[in-house]
């Protein structure tokens, strides 16, 4: 059987030199969880947008909540912030949200060459390791895992969950006797994982989890921690718009 390469952008750059492959955009808090939540909860339609004036764009043509932040704030004008924890209260049930943050949406919107382009977090590691694996052992591809980051830069909760969603890829790679191998990035993001057994605690010691707590949004650190809490794999539409659907439950 063909080896499956497994390649992790700890930067977002790293990934603009790889052909089209299976891809995993990572941006843990908060956007992938925030995704991933939304389409838990039932949204009808999730559109995501680079920049806030396409936000308020999309969200006046379409009727739609509109949701995001900057620099983790609720801008003037949108309807709640970028947080699981919030839009989880916020009856988003059979409506449609357009969702736009300072990095995660960006990121996505940079990535639309890759086909198919998940989106993954702790709270759907499992599932989503598991569609990307079935998905570039179908189509004879390779894996890369992107970490959004912050403002481009590395940022420590991206890293420890694409080395957790690695754990997931390759426990499920061995049980299907399909053979992969890590480039030196995704060794680091793995090794990494191990020196950090709790992360609730490293979480909240990041550059991101201090602002969290500064914007009183604690609650997102708990939440965007629960490992494996959904079977729902984000995978994102590239047409007019930029949008997000819910893969078929893996049986």
């Amino acid at each position: 059987m063909r080896i499956i390469n497994v390649d992790v952008a700890l930067v977002p750059a790293e990934a603009r030199r790889w052909p089209p492959i299976v891809c995993v955009v990572i941006d843990e808090l908060r956007a992938s969880s925030t995704i991933t939540t939304l389409l838990d909860l039932g949204c009808t339609d999730t559109s995501l947008a680079a920049s806030l004036r396409e936000a308020r764009r999309l969200g006046m043509e379409r009727g739609s909540l509109l949701a995001g932040e900057r620099d983790g704030r609720t801008p003037r004008g949108v309807d709640a912030n970028n947080s699981p924890a919030e839009l989880a209260r916020a009856a988003v049930r059979g409506r449609s949200v357009v969702l736009r943050t300072t990095n995660g949406t960006v990121v996505i919107s940079r990535l639309q060459r890759m086909t198919p382009l998940y989106v993954g977090c702790l709270l759907n590691a499992r599932a989503c390791a598991e569609q990307a694996l079935r998905e570039a052992v179908s189509l004879g591809s390779d894996v890369g895992i992107v970490c959004a980051g912050e403002h481009g830069r590395f940022a420590l909760e991206d890293a420890l969950t694409a080395g957790l969603l690695l754990e997931r890829l390759l426990e499920l790679a061995a049980a299907w006797r399909v053979p992969g191998r890590l480039s030196d990035s995704a060794e680091v993001a793995i090794r990494l994982r191990w020196t950090y057994p709790d992360l609730v605690a490293a979480f909240r010691a990041s550059s991101t989890g201090r602002l969290l707590r500064d914007i009183n949004a604690e609650e997102d650190l708990e939440l965007c921690c629960r490992v494996d809490g959904s079977r729902t794999v984000p995978v994102v539409n590239v047409g007019s718009r930029l949008q997000v659907r819910r893969m078929a439950p893996l049986a």
